[in-house]
């Protein structure tokens, strides 16, 4: 049993919007100071046109600049966080991969496509008790929602008294997606297998309050939880071992 890890473009991002937070936050003052030494010139060259406040033009270019730094700033620290915060989530699932490898061969990072579908399935399980995937969310906070929602509410209460409230797109939905492109490859490839879908929501500080009446719809709070699905999981139909090499095979062979 194997564990197969495909490229993680996020790192590549995560680093490249690290890099231009730094810049986007370093750049008003720089523009400060590049303002305070042309005023500075300009009194020296030229005293009466200071005092006549003549300099406006400078001020309002640089004003208007540090105003687009600091938009720039909190556009790319959001979408930072939001990078940063799932691949923790993907850390987790990769300690959880490691426990598991026993069993199973299993694919991190997993880019699908058929036809037109595409999508990344963060892990995929392959053994002789069945195929699990699953997506991992970071999300903390309380989350709720139902099977049949597009969009799940996220509730942040803070220390402050500050409370905020988000939509998330319904995780189930996109799971129940990569499932479907994920069977469509294996159909076209000969192999009719039986495949669950997970939802593993990773941090600590989440709370669900979710209402799920269909059966497939699996979701996951916790290491500890996620752990002791996987350990006792066993699919309506077991794989053979000749479907399970192959399955395995065609994964490979899409890496």
């Amino acid at each position: 049993m194997k564990i197969y890890k495909s490229r993680n473009p996020n790192k590549l991002r995560i680093g490249v919007l690290f890099a231009m937070q730094v810049i986007f936050g370093a750049l008003p003052a720089v523009l400060f100071i590049l303002f305070a030494i042309d005023n500075f010139r300009t009194a020296q060259a030229n005293p009466e046109a200071v005092a006549a406040n003549t300099n406006y033009v400078s001020a309002y270019i640089s004003a208007a600049a540090i105003v687009l730094c600091g938009i720039a700033y909190f556009i790319l620290a959001r979408r930072y966080n939001i990078l940063l915060s799932g691949l923790k989530g993907e850390r987790s699932l990769a300690k959880i991969a490691k426990r598991h490898k026993g069993s199973y061969d299993i694919f991190i990072n997993y880019p699908i496509q058929y036809k037109r579908s595409r999508s990344e399935i963060d892990m995929i399980l392959v053994g002789k008790k069945g195929i699990i995937i699953i997506e991992v969310k970071n999300h903390s906070g309380t989350v709720s929602g139902t099977d049949s929602d597009d969009k799940w509410v996220q509730y942040k209460h803070y220390k402050d008294g500050k409370n905020t409230e988000a939509e998330m797109k319904n995780p189930i939905k996109q799971v129940t997606r990569q499932r479907d492109i994920l069977k469509s490859i294996l159909h076209s490839n000969g192999v009719d297998a039986w495949i669950d879908g997970v939802v593993y929501f990773s941090n600590p500080l989440i709370r669900l309050k979710l209402s799920l009446k269909n059966k497939s719809s699996i979701v996951c709070a916790g290491e500890k939880e996620l752990d002791s699905f996987i350990s006792g999981y066993s699919a309506p139909r077991p794989l053979s071992k000749k479907d399970s090499e192959k399955i395995i095979e065609i994964l490979r062979s899409n890496l």
